[in-house]
């Protein structure tokens, strides 16, 4: 419960747990012409998501909203009006509102004047001495450092820069990194090595058989 918690946390936009009794409203949205990365809620993991301001004169934020009617393309900065609807009785892991373009106001060919990678911040991770391998998944067996007592999770991906060495716990920090993909025309999450903090010649203790 805790992990889901402070995954929840990284969801400023987009996820609710509860209705909070407003009435639905519209707000001007300025869309970044380049993706940033969210954490997932119940698992770990990364999305691309979009680089949001939800006002002409506000900040950027991460937002994992899904928009109805619109949709995004790389290199074009859009301003939007978005209709925003409470959802009844919300799930306590799904969306707590509805959002749909309710009218296009500009879409400009840009280069992002927001860095994508302010929203993919780096962090720590242990790496288990052995690799994850089963059919499910294939990667490695990490402790998420942000918490207080973490647990050995099997980690489906691999990280860009970092050389596995069986027999070896290794601690490094990683960064979640939102990628364009031109052949499937689409953005997909790469995990980047940043920093090698320590490797030690050990048996990791407490790694699940399966």
């Amino acid at each position: 419960m805790k992990k889901c918690f402070a995954l929840l946390l990284l969801l400023p936009l987009g996820f609710g747990g509860c209705d909070d009794g407003h009435e639905p409203r519209t707000e001007t949205w300025t869309v970044a012409p380049e993706k940033g990365v969210a954490g997932i809620f119940m698992g770990f993991g990364h999305v691309p998501a979009y680089i949001v301001k939800t006002s002409p004169n506000a900040g950027w934020k991460i937002s994992t909203a899904h928009i109805e009617g619109f949709t995004f393309e790389k290199g074009y900065q859009t301003e939007m009006l978005v209709r925003i609807d409470p959802i009844p009785n919300p799930p306590a892991d799904g969306p707590g509102y509805r959002y749909t373009m309710e009218k296009p106001i500009s879409r400009t060919p840009m280069q992002s004047d927001v860095d994508p990678l302010q929203f993919s911040p780096e962090f720590e991770v242990t790496i288990g001495s052995r690799r994850a391998d089963s059919p499910a998944t294939s990667g490695y067996w990490i402790k998420d450092m942000r918490y207080t007592d973490p647990q050995w999770e099997p980690f489906p991906w691999e990280i860009e820069g970092f050389d596995f060495e069986p027999g070896f716990e290794t601690r490094l920090l990683v960064r979640p990194v939102a990628e364009y993909d031109d052949a499937k025309g689409d953005y997909e999450v790469k995990y980047r090595l940043t920093k090698l903090i320590s490797s030690e010649e050990k048996v990791s203790e407490g790694i699940p058989d399966k």
